[in-house]
């Protein structure tokens, strides 16, 4: 039976799409070849991102706040949303100006945060190092579990009407003779008759998009995170703790070696997250200890009291990583049927909602909510 859309990954991404177009009204399949949620999904921290710039990240961040909001209560699983907030720490006076003059264009935005001083900051969180020369607090933020997120948006799609099949891998696109539409998805399990597809197969997307004849500029961007046994809930009072630097080692887009900024994040069961890392080297799925030492060290100098924590794993993922730091959410003018949700770099889980509504936005023939024109495919293409 022809379906009026084909989602190509089970994601946070894949999934809101599906459970967005369901609700939509649309008749939804999502092909995954690995269980769901087991690329960045499982693989990312927990932090809602309402604060990185430019503006249009601050209008998908925000955006996907309310809906993580709406969906903590409509979901059918405690997807463990928590409105915490986050606290940026700046290490040396020198780089006082910079978040200053950051918080004052926030503000400008209508965002909730404001500076702290030094005394501020040992007020806030006294068990970080004494000598940080001051920090932020951006009151918007939240926190969810990413892999329980997906999961249950995939759930709540099924339970309309979703197909949702995993263990299957996309090998192929069948187009309409003489007009390039595509007619249907090919898969390892078989023919799927559709005229519409989505490719939100995150870092993965790029390979993809080669079945069916397009460049699309994604490359994979490793991480590394650490956990350790569960600590005190007064170890850190704000449960997202970063270095203010931690932006830098986004937009350093260097072919080489390894960015590490200090982010520190404690789940709801006490654990603690700590990162993060950012590497070019293809999908090489091994853990490097050297990486693991230095974000060991990087959080160790904002939290000295890390020194009495156990790390207990290790992990690494894939953030699908586009030259200009912004996702392709966008139809692909050249092959028509054929659309992209993926590029979210590390904010797939705080962008994953307010992208699924979009594409359903444009695939129902309503007006997206925000502005798509900077997100289009084709600022690669022309």
């Amino acid at each position: 039976m022809s379906k009026d859309v084909v989602i190509i990954g089970g994601g946070i991404v894949g999934c809101a799409c599906a459970h967005y177009l369901i609700q939509a009204g649309m008749s939804v399949h999502l092909v995954e070849r690995g269980p769901l949620g087991s690329g960045a999904s499982k693989s990312g921290m927990m932090h809602v991102v309402t604060w990185e710039e430019p503006e249009i990240h601050l209008e998908l961040g925000r955006a996907s706040r309310r809906l993580y909001e709406e969906l903590s209560q409509e979901l059918p699983a405690d997807i463990e949303f928590r409105p915490t907030g986050s606290t940026a720490v700046v290490e040396k006076p020198e780089g006082m100006a910079s978040l200053e003059a950051m918080v004052g264009r926030l503000q400008g935005w209508g965002l909730k945060c404001r500076l702290l001083s030094s005394q501020d900051l040992a007020e806030m969180e006294p068990n970080l190092a004494s000598d940080l020369a001051c920090g932020a607090h951006f009151e918007e933020d939240a926190m969810v579990n990413p892999l329980v997120v997906t999961l249950a948006l995939a759930q709540a799609a099924r339970e309309r009407g979703a197909v949702i099949e995993t263990g299957s891998e996309v090998i192929g696109f069948e187009r309409v003779s003489g007009k390039g539409t595509i007619a249907a998805v090919l898969t390892s399990r078989g023919r799927i008759p559709t005229g519409c597809a989505v490719i939100a197969a995150g870092a993965w997307s790029a390979a993809v998009g080669k079945l069916a004849g397009i460049d699309i500029p994604i490359t994979p961007r490793k991480g590394t995170l650490v956990v350790t046994t569960p600590v005190p809930e007064d170890l850190i009072h704000c449960k997202i703790v970063l270095a203010a630097g931690y932006m830098d080692t986004v937009k350093d887009g260097a072919a080489s070696g390894v960015a590490v900024a200090a982010n520190i994040e404690q789940s709801r069961n006490g654990n603690l997250l700590l990162g993060s890392s950012r590497q070019f080297v293809g999908f090489d799925t091994a853990v490097d200890t050297q990486v693991v030492a230095k974000i060991l060290r990087r959080c160790l100098r904002f939290l000295p009291a890390l020194a009495q924590v156990t790390a207990i794993r290790t992990w690494v993922g894939f953030r699908p990583y586009t030259p200009d730091l912004l996702p392709i959410i966008s139809p692909v003018e050249a092959v028509e049927g054929l659309f992209i949700a993926a590029g979210h770099e590390g904010l797939g889980i705080t962008e994953g909602p307010v992208t699924g509504k979009l594409v359903s936005q444009m695939l129902t023939g309503q007006k997206p909510e925000i502005d798509l024109t900077q997100l289009s495919f084709s600022r690669f293409t022309q």
